[in-house]
């Protein structure tokens, strides 16, 4: 068992945490950075005495399970990793709790949570709510375990849509740049609800943090820096996306500001829950056209994120590595009052620049 473990450690879980390193220091940043260890006390104890809240952290466990678990999935569907499916050649219990392992490796972010949450449960000898976290991590683990071990017994499986959605989807025609937004919703649904969701609470949270003590504006442009910084998984599946399947677009008589308007366009219609979001929960220190220049900003960015990965010859740990230390550069600059318009022009620029010199020279590297 610690071998087949050892195996899928090295093959998917260290590819999960090495695609999603962003979105987990944004969360753990958002968590740790906003919030003093009272607030985290606080808040864990009011969970476990209102069932309502209970379940809100069941279902945002869940959420994150599932995101795992597709994230395995689409691994075990990858050429690279058919020798997986050699696992079946171990015996089923030995297959079983390895998958365990792997899933609760992979949760390790909420995980942690509920045992914090146990802690203070048992210190308060709320034993119910214990109980119920402690079985449902178990139900997370196994069902996960379960998943995996039905997908491993068939490899290479067919997925057959059904009929009537395919004529549902053939009597509408799809402008290009919705193609990515609906690859989002058909085939990674649970990244891009885990993405907005994400997002939108920390933009709602940082808003509803301004009555509680004296704020000016920077705190909001915090909170779209991190809102953006979420964003990066998106940027890396549309990258693929566009390679995998939409790769003949480049041989297509279309100008480079097309291309540009056309990539712009798609994310800020994906950045329109955060607007609303934003414009729904805005305080009343700040007002409605510095909403709109923290909106153009976190597109800037996110835009930015994008147009610089067309660059040749970096390696995704490189590339994480600049990603951390331009958002610690975004962060000075957010604290020395440098305006969010001039910092979302500079953005915008140099992503032009980029992809009219790096667009058509780029290769793929998955």
């Amino acid at each position: 068992m610690k071998s087949l473990f050892r195996i899928f450690n090295q093959t998917i879980v260290k590819e999960y945490y090495r695609q999603n390193a962003v979105f987990v220091f944004a969360v753990l940043m958002f968590a740790f950075g906003f919030l003093r260890a009272t607030e985290h006390i606080t808040i864990i104890k009011n969970t476990l005495r209102h069932p309502s809240l209970l379940a809100l952290a069941f279902a945002v466990w869940a959420l994150h399970a599932l995101k795992v678990t597709l994230f395995t999935l689409r691994l075990l569907e990858s050429r690279q990793n058919e020798f997986l499916y050699h696992a079946r050649l171990y015996p089923a219990i030995q297959r079983f709790f390895a998958f365990c392992g792997l899933q609760l490796s992979l949760i390790q972010l909420t995980f942690l949570y509920a045992l914090a949450m146990v802690k203070f449960g048992i210190e308060e000898q709320n034993w119910q709510a214990v109980v119920y976290i402690v079985l449902f991590n178990v139900f997370l683990v196994v069902a996960g375990a379960v998943i995996y071990e039905y997908r491993i017994q068939r490899p290479n499986a067919a997925q057959v849509r059904n009929r009537a959605v395919r004529s549902f989807f053939a009597g509408y025609t799809t402008p290009p740049y919705l193609f990515f937004i609906r690859y989002l919703f058909s085939k990674q649904p649970v990244l891009l609800l885990l993405t907005k969701l994400f997002a939108c609470l920390v933009l709602m949270g940082v808003c509803n943090l301004y009555p509680t003590d004296d704020y000016d504006e920077r705190l909001m442009a915090l909170g779209g820096l991190f809102a953006a910084a979420g964003h990066t998984v998106i940027c890396q599946q549309y990258l693929e996306f566009e390679n995998r399947f939409m790769s003949i677009t480049r041989n297509l008589p279309l100008s480079n500001w097309q291309r540009l308007f056309q990539f712009g366009l798609s994310y800020f219609i994906l950045l329109i829950p955060e607007l609303v979001i934003v414009l729904r929960n805005l305080p009343h220190e700040v007002n409605y056209g510095f909403s709109l220049i923290l909106i153009i900003f976190i597109w800037s960015i996110v835009c930015l994120n994008h147009h610089v990965q067309y660059i040749n010859g970096i390696s995704y740990d490189t590339f994480m590595q600049r990603v951390f230390f331009v958002g610690v550069l975004y962060l000075l600059l957010i604290m020395f009052r440098v305006p969010l318009f001039l910092i979302a022009l500079v953005n915008t620029a140099t992503a032009v620049l980029v992809f009219r010199k790096h667009y058509f020279r780029s290769e793929f590297n998955p």
